[in-house]
């Protein structure tokens, strides 16, 4: 049975991911810390919550160029195996984040692992840190040791 904490952190996990489907730049603001550590799947330095509203930014541009477009395109994005684990006023939530895109000339399916610590500051649940790293299905990892499926 999840404690308080762990309740109150899937509730806003699940806010996050309602948010990040929307591209809802207003509810993603208020989600991130202003003081937000984040390392994404390739390495690259550590970005703050400016680079991730600028990403969303771009996706809302992306968003709108490809509802002009005849062709449609479906995404879907959803976090699977969700754990959290609760300490007073910081939770870590661990979980696969799934992103399908299907279209005439795609269709992509990218798995990642997320983490994300929450703490609660002045009554709120925000996110200060956070990595996401790609989870490799058998052929990519093979392909990547230089083995042969």
């Amino acid at each position: 049975m999840p404690t308080a904490t762990e309740h109150d952190v899937i509730l806003q996990e699940q806010r996050l991911i309602t948010a990040a489907r929307a591209l809802d730049l207003e509810t993603l603001d208020g989600l991130y810390a202003d003081d937000l550590l984040l390392s994404g799947v390739m390495g690259e330095p550590t970005c703050g919550k400016a680079a991730v509203l600028d990403e969303v930014r771009r996706g809302i541009v992306e968003r709108e160029q490809a509802l002009a477009s005849p062709a449609p395109v479906s995404v879907s994005a959803e976090n699977e195996d969700m754990q959290v684990v609760g300490h007073g006023d910081t939770a870590i939530a661990n979980y696969r984040f799934v992103v399908t895109i299907k279209g005439p000339t795609m269709d992509v399916r990218r798995r990642y692992r997320k983490t994300n610590v929450w703490m609660k500051r002045e009554g709120r649940w925000q996110i200060v840190a956070g990595h996401m790293a790609f989870v490799l299905d058998p052929n990519q990892a093979a392909m990547l040791s230089g083995e042969t499926r």
